[in-house]
């Protein structure tokens, strides 16, 4: 009723209700959001809906439609209309924040020919600054984000290139810098540049330790230093350390006496798998025949973030990749798109989906679906793999059913550590003491 009655009253102001959403201009948007003293737009339906949220169906009913969205005031900039006023060069600070970071810093690098002689000296240590930390941050492979992306929406490897960035920006001369696995989430069409990156963190005169798998990275470091020869206690040994170049040279055959390499006695050069696979004498083959597939999941039309009206087909009954560059829109496409729209089809809770047309195929095939991240598992200090998967409950009802245990009367909450009636009273379930060392100012100050 509040549609037709919208179709009916908004001829006269040509809105046109045959054009797609996504083909709106900001008036027609405005209109069909906010309507006007004639017309009720969607906020005034979806106010009327609020009055009535003490009956079920509405409840049911905005449960279903609301989600996070930009807002519409600040554009998602967080700084009040206010700033706004206040332009450089015709951008507002909001219009440089939603801006990718290539783009600002080709716009802070051609300010200077706008500016006047007094303005220039004024702005010329600022625009350094900013010149610097924003080419930083394109180096390291990051040019596509914007200014203001949260940093809870990185990946994990985004996260630790603008940290990279960072470093580069402060210059610090004499520090060491650790990194687990910089390239995740790396395209290997961008790994040569994080490695000159790490290059540029040396030569000023740094010491760069990195935990990697990638080849680029191991082969162009100064000294590779091997653990194993296996996983779990079938590892922690060293295996080698050596330079890269003395790791071309060498063969396995023979054990090297050079004077910055390592080779553990108890093991030879082909112990090592990372070895075998930079020398080329093991290899992960290419499969000789594919897997065929005939269902899928069709996404149509997705308009998230960096994607430009995408269609795809996701096969069911096989294993999929979706790969691209750094920021192509891999996440975006899987995590904010597809999966949203899969669980709101299959009657799941969703807080956010993105923007996309439709979603068909065999849906009706599935019987749930997971969403498997790198998050921390569990909501407590105290999680472990086996109450994350549920094994710990079996274990505890096992030993609650002992004879013992029914003769003294224990439940299975006498077996928790996450419940009183069965944790450590001292530690309190986590297994560990913190003591809190008052005394080492007293000592500092003695010293």
């Amino acid at each position: 009723a509040w549609r037709d009655d919208f179709v009916r009253k908004a001829m006269d102001y040509d809105f046109p209700v045959h054009r797609a959403y996504q083909d709106l201009n900001e008036k027609e948007l405005h209109l069909l959001w906010h309507g006007n003293k004639k017309v009720k737009g969607i906020w005034a339906f979806f106010e009327f809906v609020e009055s009535k949220i003490e009956q079920i169906q509405y409840r049911v009913m905005l449960s279903k439609y609301r989600a996070r969205v930009t807002c519409p005031d600040c554009k998602g900039s967080r700084l009040r209309p206010d700033a706004q006023y206040v332009k450089v060069n015709g951008k507002s600070i909001t219009d440089l924040v939603l801006l990718p970071i290539q783009d600002a810093l080709q716009f802070f690098t051609a300010l200077p020919t706008h500016l006047s002689e007094a303005d220039k000296q004024i702005a010329d240590r600022l625009l350094a600054e900013i010149i610097n930390r924003l080419a930083y941050l394109e180096k390291v492979g990051l040019g596509y984000l914007t200014l203001n992306r949260l940093t809870k929406d990185l990946s994990g490897g985004e996260y630790q290139r603008i940290q990279l960035a960072t470093a580069l920006g402060s210059a610090l001369v004499g520090s060491m810098y650790i990194l687990d696995e910089p390239s995740i989430g790396l395209h290997p069409r961008d790994t040569q540049r994080l490695v000159q990156v790490l290059k540029d963190l040396r030569d000023l005169g740094n010491t760069v330790i990195v935990v990697e798998h990638e080849e680029e990275v191991m082969q162009a470091a100064d000294q590779i230093i091997d653990l194993g020869p296996h996983a779990g206690s079938q590892g922690g040994e060293l295996i080698l350390s050596m330079s890269a170049g003395e790791l071309e040279k060498s063969d396995k055959k023979i054990k090297l006496s050079l004077p910055h390499s390592t080779i553990n006695e108890k093991y030879t050069l082909k112990d090592s798998h990372t070895y075998n696979f930079l020398k080329g004498f093991d290899k992960i083959d290419v499969p000789k025949s594919r897997r065929a597939w005939h269902d899928s999941i069709d996404i149509t039309g997705a308009r998230q973030h960096n994607l430009q009206n995408v269609s795809v087909k996701f096969p069911l009954n096989v294993l999929t990749v979706v790969t691209g560059v750094s920021g192509s829109g891999k996440s975006t496409l899987v995590k904010q798109v597809f999966l949203p729209a899969l669980r709101a089809r299959m009657n799941q809770t969703v807080e956010d989906i993105g923007k996309y047309d439709s979603i068909t195929g065999g849906i009706k095939l599935l019987q749930g679906v997971e969403y498997v991240d790198q998050n921390p598992i569990g909501r407590s200090a105290r999680s472990n793999p086996a109450t994350y998967t549920k094994v710990y409950d079996h274990i505890r009802d096992l030993f609650a059913d002992q004879p013992l245990s029914k003769k003294r009367g224990y439940t299975s909450a006498h077996f928790s550590f996450n419940v009183e009636k069965g944790r450590c009273d001292t530690c309190e379930g986590d297994g560990k003491i913190k003591i809190e060392m008052q005394f080492m100012a007293l000592l500092m100050s003695w010293k």
